[in-house]
């Protein structure tokens, strides 16, 4: 469905047994074509190339036969243009990005920020590989900045505008924060079922658009929950610590040493820039 600048080679195609077909729109591979095709070439393996303009739920939902499973999905972003398109066009970007199982971001330089491609992605698709690739197709290594609060601060104070970058450096990296004192403010989102002193606190990350969001929240224990209100937003100060998952990975709890009431912000979202 997509017919890009460069044509594939025909003896490219030829030395690898591949084969292309052109489509106008993903109606037009139904199950009758894809019998067709099935019948004509034989194939190992199907790739389909998707326009990044056109919506992709539809056709991951259509009935596909069981001899062309779906395995995977690919996405590719070009990082020299995305933030411009996640601030303008983020509805676009979450079609394209929601169902991905491996997200590419190439044309990275050597100023590309990976945590604001890794906290934007991850905002829409927690489950998504990431990988960088260069001007010229290999894979690097980006930096990843200077962090905007100090790590080895005695106690570390997280302003409104960082928690989310904060909050992406602390779930990929829970070992740099443990036993670290910390200060977070955020919404008493919901409370934990048999756990009479612990509540989750964090704060809403646009994915689409306002009304779709994805909660960048935080496990806080050590506190009275029925002299707090839910949806309310509190300041807690405390002790951060590392307890496994059932995964073999680790996550982040805070144990509070003091709470108190906080202002709503006026700007309740989280950036990841």
């Amino acid at each position: 469905f997509e017919q890009g600048e460069v044509r594939y080679n025909d003896k490219y195609l030829a030395e690898r047994k591949a084969f292309v077909e052109y489509m106008d729109s993903p109606e037009d591979l139904n199950v009758e074509k894809i019998r067709e095709l099935d019948t004509i070439y034989h194939p190992n393996q199907v790739f389909i190339e998707y326009n990044g303009t056109l919506a992709i739920t539809p056709f991951i939902l259509s009935q596909m036969p069981n001899f062309w499973p779906l395995v995977q999905i690919l996405t590719t972003v070009d990082a020299t243009t995305f933030q411009m398109y996640i601030n303008a066009m983020r509805s676009v970007i979450y079609e394209q990005l929601k169902y991905s199982d491996t997200i590419i971001c190439n044309r990275c330089t050597p100023d590309t920020s990976a945590s604001m491609l890794r906290g934007n992605i991850k905002a829409i698709n927690k489950k998504a590989q990431i990988f960088y690739e260069g001007e010229h197709g290999a894979q690097v290594t980006l930096k990843e900045g200077v962090l905007p609060f100090n790590i080895n601060a005695p106690i570390i104070d997280i302003k409104d505008d960082d928690y989310g970058i904060w909050y992406m450096d602390a779930i990929e990296n829970p070992d740099k924060y443990d036993g670290k004192e910390i200060i977070l403010r955020g919404k008493f989102t919901e409370t934990l079922p048999g756990y009479h002193q612990t509540f989750i606190m964090g704060r809403q990350a646009m994915v689409c658009c306002a009304n779709d969001t994805s909660l960048c929240g935080l496990t806080v224990t050590g506190v009275k929950v029925e002299e707090l209100v839910k949806d309310n937003w509190y300041e807690v100060q405390g002790n951060l610590k590392t307890v496994p998952l059932d995964n073999g990975g680790k996550t982040l709890v805070l144990y509070a040493n003091r709470i108190q009431n906080y202002q709503k912000p006026q700007d309740e979202f989280v950036y990841f820039s």
